[in-house]
Parts: C-alpha cells; structure tokens; sequence
C-alpha cells in the first residue's frame, strides 16, 4: 500500500536496547518504521491520540507509551527507560507531534534517554511521494502513498546518571543534525 523503499538497511541490532529517532512529517511514519526496524517498536504517542476510543486497543497491543505533549511527563519517561532496561526498541519522534507542540530543534528529553539509558540512537528520516495524509490516522490507513527511508549510522552517547542541560542539548543537537543530514540526502536522490 505505500510501496515503501528503504535507502539503507536498518542498524538496529538484533538483540539489546535501541531507539530509534525519525523526522515526523505524517501519522504514516510510525507504520513505516513498523515494517523497516525487523523488530518490534514501542512509541511514544500524543495521549490525547491514544486515548480516542476506536483505535485504542491498537495503540494497546503495540504497546504505545501515551505521553501528556508540552509537559514533563515523568511517567512514560520512566516507562521509556524500563523498556529500554528490557531492551526493547523504542521509537520517538524528537520534533513531537505534527501540530502546534512541534519544535523543529528537537525536544530535549531524546537526549535525556540517550544519555541516560546509554542505548545506541538509529536516527532515520521518511519522505513521502504522492498523497498522503498529514494529520488523520484513518485517512493514512485507507489512501495509498509511496515512502522512502533512510536510516543512518547508530549514535552513542556517553551514559551519565544526572545528565547536565548542556549535555543534552549537545545530545540533541547531533541526534536532530543527523536527521536533517538524512532528509536532505533523501531529497536528493530524486533530484
């Protein structure tokens, strides 16, 4: 249905922690990376997406982490770190949502989980050809659209137990440089 191309293999290792970090531009983007990583994803979604009644119970059996968007919201930060402590993949848009609590500089708390889980970063980026819907889940499962990947090289990060705020902006500041880096190589490969 989005006839999705992968311009580089995923990096995520087959056993142990991860999280994986992708530019967001559409509700297709954590679908894509469902069908590239080769291991299930944990995200991180919108609470207020995650508690509309129809689709909850899918948000459920993937697991998704709700988050209060333009809070700190110490409980999916800390159900983010138990997860990567069970070494599971965790998936994260750093620019937040798709709306109003978007910062294009990133969101502060990826270089919190970097730095204190100590888990290598795959940061990635997805482009969209054709139509697709931007904000409407439903609209995004029933319009067909093609999509293109790029994941880069894995990002370590020195662990601290109490990362420093200049830390994490230097964290962040590479994680969302990598990204953009990315997304211009993907753009242009079709130029």
């Amino acid at each position: 249905m989005y006839g999705v191309t992968v311009a580089s293999s995923c990096p995520v290792p087959a056993q142990g922690p991860a999280l994986i970090v992708c530019d967001h531009t559409s509700m297709g983007d954590p679908l894509v990376l469902l069908a590239t990583v080769g291991r299930p994803i944990r995200f991180l979604m919108a609470k207020e997406i995650y508690a509309q009644s129809h689709l909850r119970w899918v948000f459920q059996a993937f697991r998704c982490i709700p988050v209060q968007r333009g809070k700190r919201d110490i409980r999916a930060i800390r159900m983010m770190l138990d997860g990567l402590a069970a070494k599971e993949v965790i998936g994260l848009f750093p620019e937040g949502g798709l709306d109003r609590h978007r910062l294009d500089t990133g969101y502060l708390g990826i270089g919190y989980l970097a730095i204190k889980s100590g888990a290598p970063v795959i940061p990635s980026s997805i482009v969209w050809d054709g139509p697709h819907s931007v904000t409407s889940m439903v609209k995004t499962l029933l319009v067909p659209s093609k999509a293109r990947i790029r994941y880069g090289k894995p990002l370590q990060f020195p662990q601290e137990v109490r990362p420093s705020k200049e830390s994490l902006q230097l964290c962040t500041g590479e994680i969302m440089k990598q990204i953009e880096e990315l997304r211009k190589s993907l753009l242009s490969d079709v130029s």
